[in-house]
Formats: C-alpha cells, structure tokens, sequence
C-alpha cells in the first residue's frame, strides 16, 4: 500500500464496492469490460481534450475515433444489442453538437494536468492524487476547474450530485496548492449521450463554488481520512455488498447525522437557450478546404463518424486511388453511400467508391485528375483485344475467343467509337462485320479490316446468313472455323428503324446468335448508347456476360449494363467499368488511345 494515494475515482469505487476497490487499486487488476455509453464518452472527452488543445475540430474528431479503435472487443460488453457501428454512430451523432456548443476559453492554465500531493486532513497525511480535465485564471486572482461528463441524464437541479461533490473537494485542495490560487468554482460541463429531440443544447453546467465545497469539507473530509486508514491497514477485512438501496444523498445524511455534522450544498445550474450554439462557425468548419486532398478525405469521414487510416495512394491515367483502412466496426455500406460528400469536400467533379477493393481489406476511393491517354505498345496477336489501363496502372487485355459475348453502354462522347476501333484493329485472322448505321465512325476501315454495313436492310440479312452458318456448322460439327466477329454499333438507333415485324424477326436471329454462336466461332458485340430496359431486354444482358459500361446519364442506366451503379460517376473519354471473362466485379479501366494501323 505504500504507492496507494487516494484520488476520486478510488473513493468513490470503496463507496460502492470494496471488493471491487481492493481488486483495482490493491490487486491492480482492471480487466471489467466497459459498457458502450462509456467507450463513447471516454471518445467525447478525448475529442474535447484536443479541441480544448487548440486542434482543428476535424483533428479533434478523428482523435475520438482513434480512441475507440484502440479499445479492443473483449474490453467490451456489448450486451444484447450492441455493436461497434453502434458506438460510432452514437459518437458520430454527438460530435457536432458538442463542438457547437463548447466555448473558446480564454487564459488557460492547463489542461489534463495531473496533480500529486500529500494533504494534511484532521492531523493525518493522506497522499492524493488527480487529474483536471482544465484550467483556466478567471483574472481576478481566482481560477476555475472545469471538468467534462458524459451522462445519460442531466443532474436533477433540486438535489445534489454527491459524486461531483467530492470530485469538487478533492480538485480544490490539489489545484490550490499546485497553482497557488484560489479555487472560484468547480463547473461540471454534462455531456449527454443521446441528441435531445426539441434541439435543446447537449451541454449543460452543474456548478459548485467555493462556497459551497467547503460547506461539504467537514462530512468529505471524515470519508476520505477514514477510507485511507481503513486501506492502508494491512490487517483491514473487505466484505461483499450485494445490494445498496440507498441513493447518495441519503447515505451522506445519514453519515452526517452519525457523525453529529451537517452537510449541505446548494449547486447551480447554468443552460442555454435552445437552438443557441456557442459556436456558430464550428459546423460550417468542420471540413475546411484547406489541406492536404488525403487530409480532406479523413476530416470528412469523421464528420461522419469514420476513422481509419489511408495505407496509399496510386495514381493512375484518370483517377487518384486512396486506399483507405477504415477502423474496426465501420459498416462498407456507410463508406460507399459518401461519394457525393466526398465529392463536395474535395470541390470534384465526382468520387466513386469501391467498398471493399475486391480481394483486399482497404477500401478505394476513386478521385478524379487531369485524364491522360495511355498507349497500346503491344502489338496483340490473334483474338486478344487491349481494353486499357487500370486504376493500379496495370495494362487489361481481353480474348475474344475466351468470351462469350459483350455488351458495351456509353453516352454520345463517352469514348464508345475509340474503344470498338481499338477492338476491331486489334483482331487478326477474323472476319469482323460492323453494322454502323450512322455511317460515320468506321466507314474508312470498311474492305480492309473489316465488312461495314450501313444499311438497315443489309443488317438484317447479314444477321440472318450469320445465323445460317452457325447452323450448317453445328449440322456439319465444325466447331473450328473462321472466327466470325459482328459488331452492332448505335444497336437502339438499328431496331428502332424497324418494323415491328422486322423487329421481331431481328430479334430472333439475334437471340439465336448470343445463345449459340460462341461454339461455332461467332462472337458478337452489342453497343448502344441508350442502355435503358426497353432496348436491351433481359435476354442480352443474360447472354453478353462481358460488359463494358463507359459514362452513363444515371445510375439506372449503369445498373442495366453492369447490375450495380457507378457508370454514372465516370469521366468519359475512355473511362470505362469492365467486365471481363471469368470475373466477378468489374475494374475501372482508361481505355487506350486510337491504335495506329
């Protein structure tokens, strides 16, 4: 018991529970798990500490989150309903409000000061010790301590907190001899944990003067000097107290009326009006556009109660790559809804999201940059096609003998014609067919590299010997012949110039084509720039498993291309989704610049 010194925490743990006491402060074992409400609070108090410290309230966030994700899951009871993304969106939930609400103090003499010292209580030396969350010289010759809790109810402000009364005893006497200055008053700054649905404040002041601490000196003098006798006896005898009915103002009464004292402190309540943060800006500020872009990024994700850390960051021909680690308990769905806020914070055209980066534990986000065109410098050979560059600046090739199908979706300007121009002077020994009704993208390739058909009715019959060959092949078995490639550029513009009987028919032969062609060395490609249901039917998509979705109008359009939203959020000029054969999630890839012939 030598190194024992009595502090608040320690008294008030005797009080309720000696067996508890002599567990943590004798036997030093602190192995309770801490409840959610807790972990939250102790991240609040941190969150305030730095802010008091003069951190940036983004700075001041994160420094919250970092403290729950150094708490580890077994220190936790979580109950039967609890959960880490629960105690984060508490946290997130609380984070602004107190902010708002949290005054700039002027003259601050310390904060987190630890405080040791040995005080002389009724002619016994009891070593004391405590740390003071702040502060501050009132300038006056006086100096106010203030200390922040997080509750899940105010105080009742007709009865005394006896629990913030010997807190208050205990900071005056260490604080007055370790600052030389009389102690004015002792504000508890309350916390709640919970944000109050009529929008009053989340603050409010329970406050003790000098005055009235010393009222409670005679009876919280007794208490402290005999617990430090009853421990500091080797041959003391603890007892298990399975149940204490009473609340803390009766036992101090009674304690009091033993004792032949009186006791009585009249605290004050201080609250704001409703709807009047202190501080006004601190919402406006939270994200600032200064810093650094990665700075930028983790000030807005602890807006939203977010922490982690960013592992790198891959630049690549369209986008910057952060590749962020999010802390434990953090939900992929929370991050992957915060592209438009991460967009508004960075002042980007848009941010896609990438949660999880497939085959990894980070998460990607995906911040646009100055586009540049990489180069093809491989020549292909056979059926492989080059798609482009990946966002981890790996080159993406694909083969057309190894895929069934593909369908390929894009807005005017997307980058469409230079990505089936890529494909078309890439293929050697097939025979392509384009059908380009437009009769502009591909006309000069036409006797050379490939057969262009810019005829509706031409389209139609060329479709239709497509389909003739496949089955004389099949009837014949020859599974190896001349690969045949077809390519239906403008594909909505092609059927909607059809008759409904044309269409049906057309249809048709298409159909048969993506269900059975790719055995008898046909393969077709499908691009449209209109990927709306009524155009590609479920059929397509079901038979084209090798999509390419370039910048799209809305998510829906993307949806209907690749089953799932992004293609909405791309920069055009090449910049593409791709889904290649044999995979599961598409890449983003800039697709290559026009290849030379």
């Amino acid at each position: 018991m030598n190194d024992f010194r009595m502090s608040y925490s320690s008294l008030v743990c005797f009080l309720n529970n000696p067996i508890q006491f002599k567990k943590r402060y004798i036997a030093k074992v602190y192995d309770d798990p801490k409840s959610p409400a807790l972990v939250v609070g102790s991240a609040i108090h941190t969150m305030v500490e730095h802010k008091l410290k003069g951190e940036t309230p983004e700075a001041a966030i994160q420094a919250g989150l970092e403290a729950i994700e150094n708490v580890a899951d077994y220190e936790i009871n979580y109950g039967k309903t609890g959960s880490r993304q629960k105690i984060l969106d508490t946290y997130q939930s609380l984070t602004t409000s107190v902010l708002n609400e949290l005054p700039n103090y002027q003259n601050i003499i310390d904060i987190e000061g630890k405080l040791d010292a040995e005080v002389s209580i009724s002619g016994k030396k009891v070593p004391m010790t405590g740390r003071i969350d702040l502060v501050r010289d009132l300038g006056d010759g006086t100096i106010e301590i203030l200390d922040w809790k997080s509750v899940t109810a105010y105080s009742p402000p007709d009865e005394e907190n006896y629990k913030y009364v010997i807190q208050a005893w205990f900071y005056v006497l260490l604080a007055e001899l370790k600052y030389g200055k009389p102690v004015s008053r002792v504000v508890f700054q309350e916390i709640k944990k919970t944000i109050n649905r009529d929008g009053s404040p989340q603050v409010r002041s329970y406050v003790l003067t000098r005055e009235q601490i010393l009222e409670a000196n005679n009876v919280v003098g007794r208490v402290v000097k005999e617990v430090y006798e009853y421990v500091s006896d080797p041959n003391a005898k603890y007892f298990p107290n399975p149940s204490d009915m009473m609340n803390g103002r009766q036992s101090f009464e009674i304690y009091a009326q033993l004792q032949g004292a009186t006791i009585r402190t009249v605290h004050a309540t201080e609250m704001r009006e409703k709807f009047s943060p202190v501080n006004t800006v601190v919402a406006e500020n939270i994200v600032k556009d200064e810093g650094t872009e990665t700075e930028r990024i983790m000030a807005k994700l602890a807006e939203f109660g977010i922490g982690g850390k960013i592992d790198g960051v891959i630049s690549s021909h369209s986008v910057e790559t952060y590749k962020l680690r999010p802390n434990r308990g953090v939900a992929m769905s929370k991050i992957a809804k915060l592209g438009d806020d991460l967009a508004l914070a960075l002042g980007s055209e848009a941010v896609r999201i990438i949660a999880p980066i497939y085959g990894t534990q980070t998460v990607g986000i995906e911040v646009p940059k100055e586009q540049t065109f990489p180069v093809c410098e491989e020549k292909t050979q056979g059926t492989v096609i080059p798609v482009g560059v990946d966002t981890q600046n790996q080159v993406v090739y694909d083969d057309i003998a190894k895929m069934p199908h593909m369908l390929i979706g894009g807005q005017t300007g997307s980058g469409k014609s230079v990505f089936i121009r890529n494909i078309i002077l890439s293929l050697k020994g097939c025979d392509v067919s384009v059908v380009d009704c437009k009769m502009i993208d591909f006309a000069d390739l036409d006797g050379d590299r490939c057969t262009v058909i810019t005829e509706r009715d031409e389209a139609l019959e060329h479709i239709k010997h497509l389909v003739y060959l496949m089955d004389r092949r099949y009837k014949q078995r020859v599974k190896n012949g001349r690969r045949k490639v077809l390519i239906i550029d403008e594909y909505a513009d092609l059927i909607m110039g059809l008759s409904k009987d044309e269409q049906k028919d057309f249809e048709q032969n298409l159909c048969r084509l993506l269900q059975k062609a790719r055995a008898a060395n046909i393969n077709v490609i499908i691009a449209t720039q209109r990927p709306s249901a009524d155009i590609v039917s479920p059929i397509i998509k079901a038979n084209c498993p090798v999509k390419a979705c370039l910048r799209v109008s809305t998510a829906k359009n993307s949806e209907i291309i690749l089953d799932e939203a992004g293609g909405e959020k791309l920069l055009g000029k090449g910049d593409m989704l791709y889904l290649g054969s044999g995979k599961v999630k598409p890449v983003r890839v800039q697709c290559f610049a026009p290849i030379g012939e």
